[in-house]
């Protein structure tokens, strides 16, 4: 439907041109009227409709009325302009500039062809990283009738040669009507940049023995810089504690280089605590006590050594308020250090493959004024393979922690992630200093069968492992999944479901 104008008025042109040979005046006649068909009249420029209107009166030159609809055409570059001259009933002359609008698909082919390149343009790159051969190339363009088929091999030879960007072009009025500029745009595709933004996840969870829980940043993102405001509600997916509150994160991936990028955090939140939490601490010394807010402040630098392996490090205040008041807060200020390893294939590979490792530390130190002393390890592996509808998931994690580390940095299992099927407040209500846990998932079509197995504990104490296993569907960001414990007496199910964003993807935390 979109290219109906233009055919209609293609079709009309012979059929006008065929009854102008009995009735259309020629040159010299005086001209009746002037008026604009299909194109508001006050869409046109001041100056474009004082030459209309100063038409009536005059005599008809038809190459002067071929350049008026020339210059409306490179005014409103969408639209297509023909002139209909037909005789008056006064003997004079009545001038009709009949305009189709372009479909966009074959705006430039039909109009641009029409208009000589002024200059070529390429940004994004340097012009230096391309061959010569193709330099010179897109800048013969210049100086001659745009091309559109050449400017289209073109395109596809700068692609070629420079398989990490995305290219695009685009046209511009050039100095002079009837001229244009030429830009090829190459930007940096985002599975190929050097620093990534730290993932945020945003979902809203339902665990049959845990509840509903909620994270939801409200990401507002550049391709260099990102402001996340973050809200909390009942979030105990992931912490022993269940937390409420807000924060903000500021980051960006290119500090002078792409190389270096830095993350600010800010955040607060409300705690509250489970039974099993409460009595597990209690009956273990070893454990520091509970709070009733956590107040966090991280600043963090990046570095990428190369395309594949960055580091990073920075610190983190938090300040602990004390569950019964009155009583003295507590500080947990820890430095922070991690190297990360990642692999992406390109977004429209046939076999997409995707593969991060990270190792981190947090140590909380007298250096830094922490009341709690502690180390904390933690390797996390992630890998995805996705082959047209079938998707393969496998993830891995172990850790250690020593000294007297929070509640909110020890370490937990069996929510809507790791070991579905069980429930974290009868795995280890505390958490623990020790942790190990293995996944694997195959879906078809967002169908899927998956199986998890791992351990939480502390130091001391013998080790149990856990399996579980079970089925789950996610068309789209939302998920359902049903899931049973393997290696226990008891038998029963857990339903989890609830929106997450972003979906299968890698991603580790690592702050």
């Amino acid at each position: 439907m979109k290219t109906l104008p233009v055919l209609i008025l293609l079709l009309a042109l012979p059929l006008a041109a065929a009854q102008a040979q009995e009735t259309e005046p020629p040159d010299g006649t005086r001209i009746s009227s002037a008026l604009v068909s299909g194109l508001d009249l006050d869409r046109l420029s001041s100056g474009l409709r004082e030459e209309i209107e100063k038409l009536t009166g005059t005599s008809v030159n038809r190459q002067a009325l071929r350049d008026l609809a020339a210059r409306i055409e490179t005014e409103h570059p969408r639209y297509i302009l023909a002139v209909r001259i037909s005789q008056a009933p006064d003997g004079g002359a009545r001038v009709v500039f009949v305009a189709a609008r372009m479909p966009d698909e074959q705006r430039e082919a039909n109009i641009n062809d029409r208009y000589t390149v002024e200059d070529v343009e390429i940004k994004g790159v340097p012009e230096r990283n391309l061959s010569q051969a193709l330099r010179d190339d897109l800048h013969a363009l210049a100086g001659r009738p745009l091309d559109s088929d050449e400017a289209d091999r073109l395109e596809t030879r700068l692609k070629d040669a420079l398989p990490g960007y995305e290219v695009s072009r685009r046209s511009v009025k050039g100095s002079q009507p009837g001229r244009i500029k030429l830009i090829f745009v190459a930007n940096q595709a985002e599975w190929s940049r050097w620093l990534r933004f730290e993932p945020v996840t945003a979902d809203a969870v339902f665990h049959s023995e845990q509840g509903w829980g909620a994270n939801l940043p409200l990401s507002m993102s550049g391709r260099d810089f990102n402001v996340t405001p973050m809200i909390a509600i009942d979030d105990g997916d992931e912490l022993i504690e269940e937390f409420s509150g807000f924060g903000i994160r500021a980051e960006s991936r290119k500090l002078v280089t792409d190389r270096l990028g830095a993350l600010f955090e800010w955040s607060t939140y409300d705690q509250t605590w489970r039974n099993p939490t409460l009595a597990a601490q209690a009956l273990d010394p070893r454990i520091p006590p509970p709070y009733r807010n956590r107040m966090s402040v991280t600043p963090l630098l990046k570095f990428a050594v190369t395309s594949q392996v960055s580091v990073g490090g920075g610190v983190r205040i938090t300040e602990l308020d004390p569950l019964v008041e009155p009583g003295p807060s507590q500080m947990a200020n820890a430095a922070i250090g991690w190297v990360s390893f990642s692999e992406r294939s390109r977004p429209d590979s046939t076999y997409r493959q995707d593969f991060e490792a990270a190792f981190t530390v947090r140590a909380g130190t007298r250096t830094l004024e922490s009341d709690l002393v502690y180390e904390r390890y933690l390797g996390q592996a992630n890998y995805l393979f996705r082959r047209g509808k079938q998707l393969v998931l496998a993830s891995g994690l172990a850790g250690g922690i020593s000294g007297e580390a929070p509640l909110f940095e020890r370490f937990s299992l069996g929510d809507t992630r790791t070991l579905r099927g069980w429930d974290k407040y009868d795995i280890a209500p505390a958490g623990g200093n020790r942790v190990f846990h293995a996944s694997f998932e195959y879906r078809y079509l967002g169908l899927g069968m998956f199986v998890d197995a791992g351990s939480v504990w502390d130091d001391g104490v013998d080790l149990k492992m856990r399996v579980s296993t079970g089925v789950t569907f996610n068309p789209g960001p939302v998920f359902f999944t049903v899931a049973f414990p393997v290696n226990t007496d008891e038998f029963r199910a857990m339903f989890m479901m609830g929106l997450r964003f972003p979906g299968p993807s890698v991603g580790i935390k690592k702050h």
